[in-house]
């Protein structure tokens, strides 16, 4: 295999990579740089665990189609071919032969799979960043999900949404939110972001007494993506406060506290 890579500005200056996460665009040129000679990855899972970057990452990757996944848990870097380009005497060919007579080359010299054949990648036994339970013990972390095809992974968000929206305290234009729900996840926020920033937000409509007519549809909150907002709960000093107001005025009820 050769030492040697090189990436394309073609593919990496474009605005459908630049807009990704950093992270996302450091895990491309990590698997660009291990991949073999004929663009193939094998061992993704240890990739992310060195790195430190995320499953999600990956997800974006697929997503957004610069890598391939199989049902066998190989990956394969899309525009491969436009990135590297090596003669056929210093070519070690892919063990991976298989996959590859999976994908045929179109003009652009960029692989393309049979969409009848694409498959989801194997569970990447990757499960971190656990919701804590405070108030709704049921909302939790997604499960650890396969690396799911572009259908199978907007399938996924969809179920997570429906998750979400059973707790959402104003049920109105769940559609709207749902797609906004799509495109942030689609954007590299993950699940657990959105889930822990929705407990913020019930537990401070419970603590501070929100009157329903004041709590955000549904459609309103996804789409200001308000799970990034600062909750402060201010009732605790509001009820201490009162309290010492009532105090002050007995006082002066009592000539205890002489006002002037």
């Amino acid at each position: 295999m050769a030492n040697k890579r090189m990436f394309s500005l073609s593919v990496v200056d474009t605005d459908k990579f630049l807009e990704m996460p950093v992270s996302a665009r450091l895990l491309y040129y990590e698997l660009g740089m291990r991949a073999d000679d004929d663009g193939f990855i094998d061992n993704w899972k240890k990739i992310l665990l060195f790195t430190g970057l995320k499953e999600d990452d990956l997800k974006i990757l697929v997503t957004k189609q610069f890598i391939i996944p199989f049902e066998t848990g190989v990956i394969v870097i899309k525009h491969w071919r436009m990135n590297n380009y090596l003669q056929n005497d210093r070519t070690k060919p892919t063990i991976h032969q298989d996959e590859l007579q999976q994908l045929s080359l179109n003009n652009g010299n960029v692989y393309t799979l049979d969409t009848n054949r694409i498959h989801s990648i194997d569970k990447s036994s990757i499960d971190e960043n656990r919701l804590d339970e405070v108030s709704i013990d049921n909302i939790s972390s997604s499960e650890a999900l396969p690396i799911p095809s572009k259908k199978a992974l907007e399938k996924q968000y969809i179920q997570e949404f429906n998750k979400l929206w059973e707790y959402y305290p104003n049920k109105k234009g769940k559609e709207q939110a749902k797609s906004k729900y799509i495109l942030a996840r689609n954007d590299g926020v993950t699940y657990e972001v959105i889930a822990n920033g929705l407990k913020n937000y019930i537990n401070y409509i419970k603590a501070e007494k929100i009157e329903s007519k004041y709590i955000k549809h549904g459609s309103t909150w996804f789409n200001q993506k308000c799970w990034n907002d600062d909750y402060k709960i201010t009732s605790n000093n509001s009820s201490k406060k009162s309290d010492e107001q009532i105090e002050f005025l007995k006082g002066v009820h009592n000539g205890t506290i002489k006002v002037g």
